[in-house]
């Protein structure tokens, strides 16, 4: 599988990824909430996000496992009190410090023809890219139930 030495980087090193979102969102203007949380706390989620990016590749790639996974967090982070604007900021956060991650680490790309290459960061851009897009839905999901608003935001 193309992605065998991504997932076993990701495993082995989703604590220091993890570090390095901490050291953005500690240093954010834009992150006043997450500021509130303990630091391991945010740690430990983040880290969730990659073990989680490591299992949907093993998945394929399926686009209904990301979904399960961000719509729990986009809902669990309405009912906390984050606004939305943070929860779109730290997805960029995870998303940068998980590209500045692999930036060293030329070696997944081993072997692979250019346009493998396209293909491959294409995959790993639509993780995160669903996730903002199934966080937010759910995110406003949470908020209609909340306020007993029954448009809600289908699938499509």
């Amino acid at each position: 599988m193309v992605f065998d030495h991504l997932i076993q980087l990701l495993d082995s090193n989703k604590r220091e990824i993890a570090l390095s979102y901490y050291d953005q969102v500690k240093n954010s203007d834009y992150m006043k909430t997450y500021h509130m949380l303990e630091p391991e706390k945010v740690i430990a989620r983040e880290e969730s996000t990659y073990v989680h990016l490591a299992e949907w590749l093993k998945s394929g790639s399926v686009n209904t496992d990301a979904e399960k996974f961000f719509d729990k967090v986009g809902s669990d982070r309405y009912k906390e009190g984050f606004p939305l604007s943070e929860l779109n900021y730290a997805l960029f956060i995870s998303k940068k410090a998980f590209y500045e991650f692999i930036k060293s680490h030329p070696e997944i790309l081993d072997g692979l023809k250019p346009q493998e290459i396209v293909e491959y960061f294409g995959i790993l851009s639509n993780y995160f890219a669903l996730g903002g897009f199934y966080m937010v839905r759910s995110y406003i999901n949470t908020l209609f139930e909340t306020l007993d608003i029954n448009d809600r935001l289908s699938r499509e």
